[in-house]
């Protein structure tokens, strides 16, 4: 047999001694003289905070000219529809707990990733669809077989979105050997927001997919390199830093991961960048970076012939010769600790108003 369906708010049995009062034109204080109950006790009962037990019934019942057993089967509807209305609270709250170990709901709606529902259901059902599964037992997963464990909902929900917009594009095929000859080329790309916007369609081109998915809180990631069924690669950058080194450097280790993972399709992403590397791999990155953007013999050189004094003047001429941004000699220099972070800030530009076109909020 189905279960009887309950209503939506449990009557309490006040409701209805309200409305014989009302039609019979009696107080609440005439109702306790006629039954000889404390006034506080009706008001209790009306309350519903008190249950009507079988002496009582008998008092309303002749009171009322209704059988004892009409107020004792309301008084045991509304306390056990009281009970099912709690335990559905204790469902939703135990649902929302699980929803919000998923993924971090909150965030996600307002970036307008999942669309906000008072239904728990229509919620569930949101989260599901951005994570691809069928079933909110199923763990989130993602495509990519990263080399670190994405041990964060915030982590997880920013690489599956990554992901999606990844797979919105329409790139050329990723040829390996035109990537190699190319990729020498783009730190030219820096020495002009024109040419700093023209990035994304450069790397498609090539095979690519770039994509900027801003960080989520919780989560400290620059960026990722990962390839979508095998054969497509995808950087991924979050502009945490908001500076065009930092964009640079980030940019261009996502690269070195790709150089290295072709043949194999290993995929990475990068928490604090611009710190030590966790391990020979990403220092080996961070060294392919650099060596790109400034290359090793210019840079001993322009420091040999220049520390410990590194003027303003100094820097541009130098970024000039090399066709850079100013923005990324500044970076490397701060990075060797060969000037504070203090330093020559005024030549570190932000880079998300030139690639604001290209940002997923």
């Amino acid at each position: 047999m189905e279960d009887k369906k309950r209503p939506f708010r449990p009557i309490p049995p006040g409701e209805i001694i309200k409305e014989e009062l009302d039609a019979r034109g009696w107080t609440q204080g005439d109702f306790a003289e006629i039954t000889g109950k404390p006034l506080q006790a009706i008001n209790a009962i009306i309350a519903g905070k008190r249950a009507i037990i079988p002496e009582t019934a008998i008092l309303f019942s002749k009171a009322f000219k209704t059988s004892p057993e009409f107020w004792l089967n309301l008084e045991s509807a509304y306390r056990l529809d009281m009970l099912h209305q709690g335990q559905h609270k204790v469902d939703i709250v135990s649902r929302k707990a699980k929803l919000y170990g998923i993924a971090p709901v909150k965030e996600l709606i307002k970036r307008g990733w999942i669309k906000a529902s008072e239904s728990i259901s229509r919620l569930e059902a949101e989260v599901m669809d951005f994570f691809g599964i069928s079933d909110i037992e199923t763990p989130p997963s993602i495509a990519t077989n990263f080399r670190r464990i994405i041990d964060t909902p915030a982590l997880m929900a920013w690489v599956r979105k990554a992901e999606i917009e990844a797979r919105k594009m329409s790139c050329s095929k990723f040829d390996p050997n035109k990537f190699k000859q190319s990729i020498k080329q783009l730190p030219g790309f820096s020495a002009s927001d024109t040419l700093t916007g023209q990035i994304p369609q450069k790397l498609c081109k090539l095979g690519i997919r770039i994509v900027f998915i801003p960080h989520l809180p919780q989560t400290r990631v620059d960026g990722a390199a990962f390839w979508l069924d095998n054969k497509m690669p995808v950087v991924a950058i979050s502009l945490r830093m908001d500076r065009a080194d930092n964009y640079w450097f980030t940019l261009m280790h996502e690269l070195a991961h790709l150089l290295e993972s072709y043949r194999n399709n290993v995929s990475y992403i990068d928490n604090d960048i611009a710190g030590e590397p966790e391990n020979k791999i990403e220092e080996k990155a961070n060294n392919t970076a650099h060596d790109m953007l400034i290359p090793p013999d210019s840079f001993k050189l322009f420091v040999k012939q220049n520390k410990p004094y590194f003027s303003r003047n100094v820097v541009i001429s130098f970024a000039q010769e090399l066709g850079i941004h100013p923005a990324i000699v500044v970076g490397r220099l701060q990075y060797e600790e060969l000037i504070p972070y203090t330093h020559l800030r005024n030549l570190i530009s932000k880079v998300r108003p030139v690639l604001s076109e290209y940002v997923k909020a």
